[in-house]
């Protein structure tokens, strides 16, 4: 009997423990169990030669070692994965040990890379009661990797078949992990491919957790969009790391709404071009009296937001701001990081120990992140008591390219040839469509884009190669500085 009450103990401090890791909601995470039996498309992909997404998969290569590596993402964020899995040493090429020898350890690997910045931010789609229809265009965004054609151009009307399958996926994106791992893992076994998917969550959770002081009382934040917050992949993921303790670690999660579309040039949420405030009608990020970001006016001093046209105002009679539109990358996250440290100063939980970029977009600006946290340490003691001077921000971009390569030995996968050129794709919406409504910027209208109803077997994008003139100019001024290497792949410099 005392046995028993001992457990029941255990049981009832660990659900105490374990109840602190989601502040923002106070109850357990929900697990996600795709139904595929909802999706006709996995079915049509493998069995309908009419469809536009049918895959003869009796004609899949079996073997696959020079075979590329997919990459998907919802926009070009995932090019900080691709960045971190070509630039990696960890192993020894010849043993595939443990252990740097001074060369990249995906020098022989070539890469397919798709971007599905026609249908982003994937973060919104939960919101907006689209979880389901996210998860098809996850299943496309597989289903693309895998198959062999791809369009020249939107205008185009039949395909290439000239495209490489792959010998392993890669999803860059965290929203689509959240939404999608579990699901692409059943469509695979549905397909019965010898094929496996490595996400990105658990990768940045393990991290988190391993570089945690369980001997203090403390935060983990985490910078993500609305969609991977709402599926709280992370907090499952880092109680799933976390060990007990006589401390208690807090998870403050950061919805970054429209950060992930201003880093790709959305112009719903950044307009480089405009001076004067747009209104709802053309901007949808945060702002003074929005529903769920406002912009807090006696936080003005923490914001420290840069001025002109990257902050567009308008203000009343008494010289008071009344409207506020950011208008840069840096401004949003100047917003979002002032944001978390708010809500964990009022949680009295602690240092913030680290934070997790929980978007792949967000990693391009990692030095803008840091910036902000050490600004606020320096104007008021109280963000100085919170935020350590050596405060860690996690890219999970690394932790995620070991899995590939650990998964590359396992199946003694890996590739032969250096310098092989690797193919880069964008999906534009599909104006040959009759039933597409686009934009006179060329784009899905907000109110189609997630209007949208899975079962349709409609071709609402086309995939096409990745050009210069696709990326906006402060994109590409981003990933020649940031990701070098990444810029040379894509443009094919070397």
């Amino acid at each position: 009997m005392k046995v028993k009450s001992c457990l029941l103990i255990l049981f009832l401090l660990s659900i105490v423990f374990f109840s602190s890791c989601n502040s923002e909601t106070g109850r357990e995470p929900k697990a996600l169990n795709p139904d595929l039996k909802k999706f006709k498309l996995v079915s049509e992909i493998k069995s309908n030669p009419d469809s536009p997404f049918y895959i003869d998969f009796n004609d899949y290569p079996s073997q696959r070692e020079s075979l590329p590596i997919g990459i998907f993402d919802s926009g070009t964020g995932g090019l900080t994965v691709l960045n971190a899995i070509i630039r990696m040493d960890q192993f020894d090429n010849q043993t595939h040990e443990k252990g740097s020898d001074g060369i990249p350890d995906f020098i022989s690997e070539k890469f397919i890379y798709l971007g599905d910045r026609a249908n982003m931010p994937y973060g919104r789609y939960s919101r907006e009661g689209k979880t389901d229809f996210l998860q098809e265009l996850i299943i496309k965004d597989v289903q693309f990797l895998l198959s062999d054609k791809y369009f020249l151009s939107s205008l185009d009307d039949k395909p290439m078949e000239k495209k490489s399958p792959v010998k392993a996926v890669v999803i860059a994106c965290n929203t689509a992990t959240a939404y999608g791992y579990e699901l692409i893992q059943q469509v695979i076994r549905e397909w019965d491919l010898d094929l496996k998917s490595i996400g990105i969550i658990d990768a940045g959770a393990k991290e988190a957790v391993q570089s945690y002081d369980s001997n203090k009382d403390g935060i983990i934040g985490v910078f993500a969009t609305e969609g991977t917050c709402d599926s709280e992949g992370y907090v499952r993921a880092l109680r799933k790391y976390c060990s007990g303790g006589d401390h208690q670690m807090m998870v403050v999660q950061q919805p970054c709404f429209g950060l992930a579309g201003a880093v790709d040039g959305d112009p719903a949420y950044v307009d480089p071009d405009q001076t004067k405030i747009r209104g709802p009608e053309y901007y949808q990020g945060p702002g003074i009296g929005h529903q769920n970001y406002p912009i807090d006016p006696s936080l003005w001093k923490e914001y420290n937001f840069e001025q002109g046209n990257s902050l567009l105002l308008n203000k009343d009679v008494e010289g008071n701001i009344s409207e506020v539109e950011l208008n840069s990358v840096e401004n949003y996250i100047k917003y979002y990081v002032t944001s978390l440290v708010a809500t964990a100063l009022k949680e009295k939980a602690g240092c913030i120990h680290s934070v997790i970029l929980g978007c792949t977009h967000y990693a391009l600006f990692k030095q803008e992140f840091k910036n902000h946290f050490h600004y606020l340490r320096s104007i008021d003691e109280k963000y100085k008591e919170i935020i350590p001077k050596d405060l860690t921000i996690i890219d999970p971009a690394e932790a995620e390219a070991v899995s590939l390569y650990l998964y590359l030995r396992e199946k003694d996968l890996f590739g032969q040839n250096k310098n092989q050129e690797s193919q880069f794709f964008l999906s534009l919406p599909n104006p040959c469509l009759k039933v597409n409504q686009i934009n006179s910027r060329g784009e899905f209208p907000l109110e189609y884009k997630y209007g949208r109803l899975i079962n349709q077997s409609c071709l609402y994008v086309k995939r096409i190669p990745l050009i210069p003139e696709m990326l906006s100019k402060d994109l590409a001024v981003s990933l020649k500085k940031n990701l070098p290497d990444v810029y040379e792949l894509i443009f094919n410099l070397d």
